[in-house]
């Protein structure tokens, strides 16, 4: 079992034992960040709302679509449990009130950290580690109820928290935190299809020394350039209690998909993350702080 799955079974049993916030719209685990100067800075929203569920939503990954902001993300109460695994799709107008969180995709095994990706032909395919498998994908003609797809994607060990961007070829960019070249952080692999990978060299974005660097979530913004969100940590930090609260949220830019530069400043603290775009150039951040 992975470190990263180790740590979302601690942050489990402390939700159970009480740590979770709420909301009097039921169980908030998602904080809410938004910006209207491209990122310059950033206000602090609230949590995430959604309808009274026993869904807690942690490992979010969204886009907009439609005017929509959609959200995917897994069951925090139910990880490592023997029942089946299921990743839910929750959507908003605002950003901060969802609608009630809806199952696209289960299996049996153990999923942590989606990222869904807008394919063209209005598919969506799925990006997502399973327990003893590596990352395997799934497609869906309508982003609500998903399909595995044969064969695995990345292998088990070979990297983790994908993150991926559509490039103007139609060629994928997958994003996975690791070693690679003899260096730690956030490296790239690309495909024709989005289903075979070849491994980039170098890294798109090294870890400093000391820190590992993880869940890379890159979106293409209206201008046609690249932001990406991504985690820094110290890992002496993973043994402390609530470690999601020393998780630094920082982002990086890029014009090509490929060079990045990442921005020393901390956006916040909290756990696994995403960022969006809204269609009037708002960003927004959901980040697990709870």
């Amino acid at each position: 079992m992975s470190r990263r799955l180790l740590l979302i079974i601690l942050i489990t049993a402390l939700l159970l034992a009480g740590c979770a916030g709420t909301t009097e719209n039921g169980t908030a685990t998602l904080g809410v960040l938004r910006s209207t100067d491209h990122g310059a800075t950033w206000t602090y929203v609230g949590q995430a709302h959604m309808p009274d569920t026993t869904v807690w939503a942690v490992d979010p990954t969204g886009f907009t679509t439609n005017g929509r902001i959609v959200l995917y993300f897994v069951d925090l109460g139910h990880l490592d449990q023997p029942v089946p695994q299921t990743i839910y799709r929750a959507t908003s107008m605002d950003g901060v009130n969802f609608d009630t969180p809806q199952p696209v995709y289960s299996q049996p095994l153990t999923m942590v950290d989606p990222f869904v990706l807008p394919m063209s032909g209005s598919l969506f395919r799925l990006y997502v580690p399973s327990e003893q498998e590596g990352i395997i994908s799934a497609v869906s003609n309508d982003g609500l109820a998903f399909t595995r797809e044969d064969g695995i994607r990345i292998g088990f060990g070979e990297g983790g928290m994908p993150g991926a961007l559509l490039l103007p070829d139609n060629r994928v960019r997958l994003f996975l935190n690791g070693a690679n070249a003899g260096q730690d952080g956030i490296f790239s692999l690309i495909s024709d299809d989005g289903l075979n990978f070849t491994v980039e060299g170098g890294m798109r974005i090294s870890a400093p020394p000391t820190f590992i660097i993880d869940n890379a979530q890159p979106i293409r913004l209206s201008d046609g350039s690249y932001l990406m969100l991504y985690q820094q940590l110290d890992p002496d930090m993973l043994d402390k209690p609530e470690p999601w609260t020393y998780t630094e949220i920082h982002l990086a830019t890029s014009m090509d998909a490929f060079n990045w530069t990442a921005n020393s400043t901390i956006v916040g603290y909290g756990g696994t993350s995403c960022i969006v775009e809204t269609a009037g150039g708002t960003l927004l951040i959901y980040y697990v702080n709870r």
